[in-house]
C-alpha cells in the first residue's frame, strides 16, 4: 500500500493526527470504500455491523487495547424507530490504533456512548452519527489522558437531519509534557431540522510545561429554529484550589491528583454501571499515580 493514500496534516480532519507519518513503517492494508479506518479495518478483518431492532436495547463494552503495529476496527450500527444503543469503550496499550463508529439513528433512537483515551503512539478513536429520524437523541461523552510519547484524538461529527433532536457532548482531557491530546467536534444541523437542541463542551488540563492540547469545536447550523451552544477550555489547575487543599495537610502532588480527578470524573455518564465506573476510575487513578 502506499502510504500517499493515507491523511496527513493537510487533510483538514488530520490536521492535528497526522496517520501517514504513524504508519510510515507499518503495514496497513487496505479493503473497500469510504473512511480511512473503515478501509483499514476491513483489510485487517475488523469491521463489524450492528443492527437494532425497533424498541431494542443494547449495550456493548469495547476494550482496544494496542500493542505494536496497527490495531484498526470499525463498527457500522444501525438504531431503529425508539430502539438504545450504549456503548462504552476503552483504549489502553501502545502503536497505532484507530476506531471508527459509524451510527445511524431512525426515529426516537437514542446513542450513548462514553469513552476512556489512556493514548498510544498514536490513538483516534472516531464517532460519526446520522440522526435522520425525528426526535433523536445524542449522548457522547469522553476522557482522553496524554503522558509522555502519548497521543489522543477524540474526534466526531454528529448530524441532525430532522425535527426535535437533542445531542448533548461533553469531553474532558489531561496531558503531561510530551503529551498530545486532540478533540474535534462537530454538531450539523440541517435545514429540516428545526427544534434541535445542542450542547457541546470539551474542557481539558495542561498538567506540565511541554504538554499539548488541541481543540477544534464546532456547530453548522442550518436551521433558525434551535437551542445550540458550545464551549471550549483549555489551561492549568486553579492555584488557590491547590492551596486549599495544601493548608489543610494534603501533600501537592497529592491536592494536584485529586483535583485533576474530580475534574475528569464529572464526564462519567449517570448510566453507567457500578462496574464500569469503578474499571475507569481504576484507570484514571493508576495514570495519575504514574509520575515519573
Amino acid at each position: 500500500m502506499s502510504a500517499a493514500i493515507l491523511p496527513n496534516r493537510r487533510d483538514e480532519a488530520w490536521r492535528y493526527s497526522d496517520l501517514r507519518a504513524a504508519l510510515i513503517d507499518t503495514p496497513a492494508p487496505l479493503s473497500g470504500e469510504g473512511h480511512i479506518i473503515e478501509r483499514l479495518a476491513a483489510g485487517a478483518g475488523a469491521r463489524t455491523c450492528v443492527q437494532i431492532a425497533a424498541g431494542e436495547n443494547r449495550d456493548a463494552f469495547i476494550a482496544l487495547h494496542g500493542a505494536h503495529g496497527l490495531n484498526a476496527s470499525a463498527e457500522l450500527v444501525r438504531v431503529e424507530a425508539g430502539g438504545r444503543y450504549r456503548r462504552v469503550v476503552i483504549q489502553t496499550g501502545a502503536g497505532v490504533i484507530a476506531n471508527l463508529a459509524c451510527v445511524e439513528l431512525g426515529e426516537g433512537a437514542t446513542f450513548e456512548q462514553f469513552t476512556l483515551a489512556m493514548g498510544a503512539k498514536f490513538a483516534r478513536l472516531e464517532t460519526q452519527v446520522d440522526a435522520h429520524g425525528a426526535r433523536a437523541r445524542v449522548d457522547v461523552s469522553g476522557v482522553y489522558l496524554c503522558g509522555r510519547g502519548d497521543h489522543a484524538d477524540l474526534t466526531s461529527t454528529i448530524t441532525h437531519a430532522a425535527l426535535d433532536g437533542v445531542t448533548r457532548q461533553l469531553i474532558k482531557g489531561a496531558a503531561r509534557a510530551g503529551g498530545r491530546g486532540v478533540f474535534q467536534g462537530k454538531i450539523l444541523v440541517a435545514q429540516g431540522a428545526q427544534k434541535t437542541e445542542a450542547a457541546q463542551n470539551h474542557h481539558a488540563l495542561l498538567l506540565e510545561e511541554g504538554a499539548e492540547i488541541y481543540a477544534k469545536p464546532e456547530l453548522e447550523i442550518y436551521a433558525d429554529d434551535v437551542a445550540c451552544a458550545h464551549g471550549n477550555t483549555a489551561g492549568a489547575l486553579d492555584d488557590g484550589a491547590v492551596f486549599y487543599l495544601r493548608s489543610r495537610g494534603v501533600p501537592e502532588n497529592q491536592a494536584r491528583a485529586l483535583l485533576t480527578e474530580a475534574f475528569l470524573l464529572d464526564a462519567l455518564p449517570d448510566w453507567i454501571t457500578q462496574e464500569t465506573r469503578e474499571l475507569i476510575e481504576g484507570h484514571i487513578t493508576a495514570w495519575l499515580e504514574d509520575v515519573e
